[in-house]
C-alpha cells in the first residue's frame, strides 16, 4: 500500500478551551494504483485534515502515516525528504486561486517541476502534457490564469500538480461552485486521468450523486472518526444514512418516492437519470 494510516489522531490547538480533535484513531490503507476514492462527511468532520496527512503537509498528533515507505509521526524526521513525499502525493486545494500566481498558464504549471530541479525546457514539455491531460489546448499556455473561468482555473491548478507527476492525486472539493454539467465534465476528466495514467485519485466531496455514479470506494468521516470504508453500493443501501449526516443520491430518493406514491415495485438503486427512467418504464410496463 502507498499510504497507511495507523491509529492517527490530530488535534488543533485551542484558545483557552483546550485542543480540538479534528480526526481520531484513523486506520486505513490507500493503494498507489487504480483507486477512485471519495472522502465524504459533514462540514467539520475532518476531511481536509485527513487529506493533508496524506502528503505530510501536517503531522499526526498521535499515530503514524506511512507514505511510500516513509514513516511520518508526530515529530519531524530529518532523514525524510518531505518535499519528495508531497511530490508523490499531489494535493489540489479547494480554491484554485490559492495555487495560481504566475502571469501565464504555462509558467504556473512549470513552477512545480522547476521547483524540484527540473530544467526549464523539460518543465515546459511536462506543462504541455499536463495541460493536455486536463483537456485544455495550447491556446491557454500564454493566457493569464487569473482571467480564466472558475472551471478553467480548476483545470489549470490540477495541471500544475499533474506536471509534478504525482503517483496519487488528492482533490479537495474540485466540483464546488460548478453547475451539474460542469460537475459531470470534471468527474469525467478525473475518470479519464485515472484510466490514462493508472493513478489513484482521492476526491473530497459533499455531492452524493457524484459519489454514487463515479466512485469505487467511499471513506465516511463522522465527528473525526472513520465511520465507513466500502463501496458506494454498500453505503447507499444502508438504512438510516442520516445518522452519518449524509443524504441518499437523488436517483434513490426520487425512485423511492415514485415507488411509494404509485405503489409499484421499482429497483431504486440506479446511478444516473437514464437508468432511473429505464427502471420506472420497466416497472410500469404491462
Amino acid at each position: 500500500m502507498a499510504i497507511r494510516f495507523r491509529q492517527v489522531s490530530y488535534a488543533y490547538p485551542g484558545y483557552g478551551l483546550g485542543n480540538y480533535d479534528a480526526i481520531k484513531n484513523i486506520t486505513l490503507d490507500i493503494a498507489a494504483k487504480g483507486e477512485f476514492i471519495a472522502l465524504v462527511g459533514q462540514t467539520g468532520s475532518g476531511k481536509s485534515t485527513l487529506a493533508q496527512h496524506m502528503n505530510a503537509l501536517i503531522f499526526p498528533t498521535e499515530g503514524t502515516v506511512e507514505i511510500f515507505g516513509k514513516i511520518v509521526g508526530p515529530k519531524r524526521d530529518r532523514t525524510i525528504k518531505y518535499n519528495e513525499l508531497r511530490r508523490k502525493v499531489g494535493l489540489v486545494f479547494q480554491f484554485p486561486e490559492y495555487q495560481l500566481f504566475e502571469e501565464t498558464v504555462e509558467k504556473d504549471i512549470m513552477f512545480g517541476p522547476m521547483n524540484f530541479g527540473v530544467p526549464e525546457e523539460a518543465a515546459r514539455k511536462m506543462a504541455w502534457t499536463a495541460l493536455d491531460l486536463v483537456g485544455l489546448g495550447p491556446t491557454y499556455l500564454k493566457r493569464n490564469p487569473l482571467n480564466l473561468s472558475g472551471g478553467e482555473k480548476k483545470r489549470v491548478s490540477i495541471a500544475g500538480i499533474l506536471a509534478m507527476e504525482p503517483q496519487i492525486l488528492v482533490l479537495d472539493e474540485p466540483t464546488s461552485g460548478l453547475d451539474p454539467r460542469g460537475k459531470a465534465t470534471m468527474m469525467d476528466l478525473f475518470k479519464s486521468i485515472r484510466e490514462a495514467t493508472g493513478k489513484t485519485i482521492v476526491v473530497i466531496t459533499h455531492d452524493m450523486d457524484l459519489v454514487y455514479e463515479y466512485m469505487d470506494r467511499v471513506l465516511v468521516l463522522d465527528k473525526g472518526t472513520l465511520a465507513f470504508d466500502g463501496t458506494p453500493d454498500e453505503l447507499f443501501r444502508k438504512p438510516n444514512l442520516e445518522t452519518l449526516h449524509l443524504d441518499y443520491p437523488a436517483t434513490i430518493r426520487v425512485l423511492s418516492a415514485v415507488a411509494k406514491d404509485l405503489g409499484i415495485a421499482v429497483d431504486i438503486y440506479q446511478k444516473d437519470v437514464a437508468a432511473a427512467v429505464s427502471a420506472i418504464q420497466k416497472a410500469v410496463r404491462p
